[in-house]
């Protein structure tokens, strides 16, 4: 056996074996078929593995191009062509095969290729092959790692995955924080700044009549800014309150709660409202009767759902807060006698998606922040917000709170 010197003859070997390893690495079965002589065997995969005959050969072959990924490229280190007789010749091959899983790429250094190649008629053909690459993580049956390659590549896609997952999470932040700002500026641009115009409009009125106008007229004005003055506090609480539950500022902290003087001191700070509409403001809250929530909260969801309650009942009408036992806790009821929700209007107060301005029955001022609090912090309690209306005849917003921690 003696290194070819004939140029010409070489050519022609090298060319119909790189016409072999072109349709090999690039994946064209039918071009390796006609590359190879009548009678291809191999031998040697990850683990040594004769075959001595082509159905053998073909199996084995069949099974790696079923294994591999669609894209190996090869970068020769070395290739030396030595002839055997005039029609045989081996080729000695050190190769780095890379290969690309769906999303990593990876290298597998100084893979060994021994090639017998015949000579029929004028053309060369792949008569033997033994590959092999020493590597201690390749399996029974493997030319190559695969299974460590896909495994990899499963490790790869899993890890992008949760960080694109991660990235969507923070993207909907943003998207909802960019939301609360917008709604902030909105609110402060109109909801909170008509308010204030009202009450510099009377204001001024008072300070430049003071000494024309007579008791009931100065009554009446005063009347208007402490309404409005009223009105805009709320909606300061509200926005803050609601500012503060979008960028999860809000602490929540559940204790045992005594029920009645909770709603107790709500209804004492409601009293002049409900005095201004002739309301009779009713707390029928059983003596005794215990809830495990925050008393923040807490406050927080009775003073917007009796406000609200005020804000839509009519002169001489009736507000009762009401409780009662339920199966999971306790039941808090507040009801009134006012001008009633719409079926429509509803929906989007159950899905928290309305934060539109509505006026009361004496064209209180509001922004429909008030409920969606409601409906928030009920909701930290575990809890939902009932509601009950028939337009024209008055509206029941309940929510049931547990009694005690689970």
């Amino acid at each position: 056996m003696r290194p070819i010197t004939d140029p010409g003859k070489k050519e022609k070997i090298l060319e119909a074996y790189f016409n072999y390893y072109n349709a090999y690495s690039g994946r064209k079965w039918e071009n390796m078929l006609f590359a190879l002589a009548d009678g291809f065997t191999m031998f040697g995969t990850g683990v040594d593995e004769l075959c001595n005959s082509p159905e053998k050969a073909f199996d084995v072959l069949k099974r790696e191009f079923k294994q591999a990924p669609s894209s190996v490229k090869y970068d020769i280190k070395s290739l030396n062509v030595y002839e055997v007789s005039d029609d045989v010749v081996l080729l000695m091959v050190v190769k780095d095969m890379h290969v690309t899983g769906q999303r990593q790429k990876f290298c597998f250094t100084g893979n060994r290729a021994s090639i017998i190649m015949k000579k029929k008629g004028d053309e060369w053909k792949v008569a033997h092959g033994h590959w092999s690459m020493p590597d201690k993580d390749i399996a029974e049956g493997e030319s190559v790692p695969y299974s460590l390659l896909m495994e990899r590549s499963r490790e790869l896609e899993e890890k992008v995955a949760q960080r694109t997952k991660q990235i969507e999470e923070q993207k909907k932040q943003l998207q909802n924080l960019n939301k609360t700002k917008d709604k902030l500026f909105s609110i402060i641009a109109h909801d909170l700044r008509n308010p204030f115009n009202s009450i510099l409009g009377f204001s001024e009125m008072l300070y430049r009549n003071i000494g024309i106008y007579d008791h009931d007229k100065m009554r009446e004005l005063l009347e208007n800014v402490y309404n409005q003055a009223s009105a805009t506090y709320e909606l300061l609480e509200n926005l803050l309150n609601w500012a503060r539950s979008q960028t999860d500022m809000i602490t929540f902290s559940p204790r045992e709660q005594e029920l009645v003087p909770v709603v107790k001191q709500i209804t004492s700070h409601m009293e002049v409202m409900a005095e201004n509409k002739g309301i009779e403001l009713k707390n029928n809250v059983e003596s005794g009767f215990k809830v495990y929530a925050d008393r923040n909260l807490l406050q927080i969801i009775l003073r917007n759902l009796i406000h609200n309650a005020l804000k839509f009942s009519y002169n001489g009408g009736s507000v009762e807060i009401t409780s009662e036992r339920a199966a999971d806790g306790v039941k808090v009821s507040v009801l009134d006698k006012g001008s009633g929700i719409d079926k429509d209007v509803i929906d989007r107060l159950r899905n928290g998606i309305t934060m539109d301005t509505v006026s009361g029955t004496a064209n209180e001022v509001g922004t429909g922040l008030g409920l969606i609090l409601c409906r928030e912090f009920i909701g930290k309690h575990g809890g939902t917000l009932d509601i009950e209306s028939t337009p024209g005849k008055g509206s029941c917003f309940s929510f049931t709170f547990p009694d005690k921690a689970e």
